[in-house]
């Protein structure tokens, strides 16, 4: 059987078909451990998989279908590296206006997640190791973006990568083999030397991707590589221009389904600066009501040589008698313990809270779901009067 291009997959089968093989292919070469995971060898490890599939089916065990398995499933956390927005696994896309500032803003969120330094109001909960990919600017003003970057940062960002375009000769399109193959490579030699990477950051699709921004096809190319670093746990921000219709990004719409967030910069005219924006998130797949404030519409601008933006500190709201008694159980559960650090704060986990308002007769003991929604309820508007913040359903602390 003749080995089927990685593309023909995601085109003809879709893209979760792809995403199976690749996980499948990614575990196959785990157990193996001899071969160097370039790019090549992972599209020969898919076409494999392929033909084995095509040949023997799929078998199902230990493969969950009910949603009973799939409530029970152990899956790891976000690994979270800006926000509650961008993890390890999030494919992301950034679109606005030629001249907005675009990749001044890339390069200080890639700058600022290398150095472990909050940007604005996002938390930076650690170091991350990051690789700036320019396929516009010449050597020479990258340098100096870099340089300016660094002089607000205030600090070298030692997990911060870059790599130029014109520093590969002739650099080949990121939607082509040989393209996607200089990336892994760029990327296995940073494993190597500094460890994993956590964020890819492509600056920017019109001048890394080849063809018609128009038509699908050109898109669909780099299915195989955006798939890939997901599989592998790096995350994605993709750079990316408007066209006349400032609304969005240019170009197929198509390009936005495969992301988790979609970012739109829209010009603020000031006097006092060239570099100012509104940022708004037109898709925000990890969004939830814990976390909306990440999510907020912005103005961010560069005044002085520095960012800033037009978030402000929340008030906390008044409580109510409900939301009282259950602050207060919170409050025991961190007299009590046990409690845990998580992204530089104190915290409990939520399911110790629950068992403290249990224990104290809140909501309706006798009614397992019912307590649950309640607990919800009291939970979601805690956070919304800015009492207390939450990872998830996972760890909670107080404000």
């Amino acid at each position: 059987m003749k080995p089927r291009d990685p593309n023909d997959i995601a085109r003809e089968e879709g893209t979760d078909r792809l995403r199976e093989t690749l996980d499948r292919a990614s575990s196959k070469k785990k157990e193996g451990g001899s071969r160097h995971p370039d790019y090549l060898h992972m599209v020969e490890d898919i076409q494999q998989e392929q033909e084995r599939i095509v040949e023997e089916g799929i078998d199902f065990h230990g493969i969950p279908l009910t949603a009973g398995e799939w409530l029970e499933r152990d899956l790891p956390p976000p690994d979270f590296i800006l926000g509650s927005w961008l993890t390890t696994t999030s494919r992301a896309i950034m679109n606005a206006p030629t001249g907005l500032g675009k990749t001044n803003l890339a390069l200080a969120l890639s700058a600022h997640m290398a150095a472990g330094k909050d940007f604005l109001h996002w938390k930076v909960p650690r170091p991350s190791r990051v690789l700036f990919v320019d396929g516009e600017m010449s050597r020479r003003l990258l340098k100096q973006r870099l340089q300016e970057a660094v002089h607000r940062l205030g600090v070298h960002p030692t997990g911060l990568h870059l790599l130029s375009h014109e520093d590969i000769p002739n650099f080949p399109p990121l939607n082509t083999h040989a393209g996607t193959r200089i990336l892994f490579q760029a990327v296995e030699k940073i494993k190597a030397e500094r460890g994993a990477l956590d964020l890819v950051v492509s600056d920017n699709v019109m001048s890394l991707v080849a063809g018609s921004m128009k038509d699908e096809e050109a898109w669909q190319e780099t299915l195989p590589l955006i798939l890939i670093l997901t599989t592998q746990r790096i995350g994605q921000l993709w750079v990316h221009h408007t066209g006349h219709d400032e609304t969005k990004g240019y170009g197929t719409k198509t390009r936005e389904w495969q992301m988790d967030t979609v970012l739109h910069l829209t010009s603020v005219k000031r006097n006092d600066t060239d570099v100012s924006f509104s940022l708004k998130f037109h898709k925000a797949r990890e969004r939830t009501p814990e976390m909306r404030r990440d999510f907020d519409d912005i103005t961010i601008a560069l005044v002085n040589d520095q960012w800033r933006s037009s978030v402000k500190t929340i008030e906390k709201g008044k409580l109510s008698q409900p939301n009282k008694k259950y602050l207060d159980a919170l409050t025991n559960v961190f007299a009590s313990g046990p409690t845990e650090k998580f992204e530089g704060k104190t915290v409990v986990k939520v399911e110790h809270w629950v068992a403290e308002c249990a224990k104290l007769g809140l909501g309706n003991p006798d009614n397992p779901v019912s307590a649950k929604n309640y607990f919800n309820t009291r939970m979601r508007e805690l956070v919304e009067e800015n009492h207390i913040s939450a990872h998830y359903h996972q760890y909670v602390w107080k404000l």
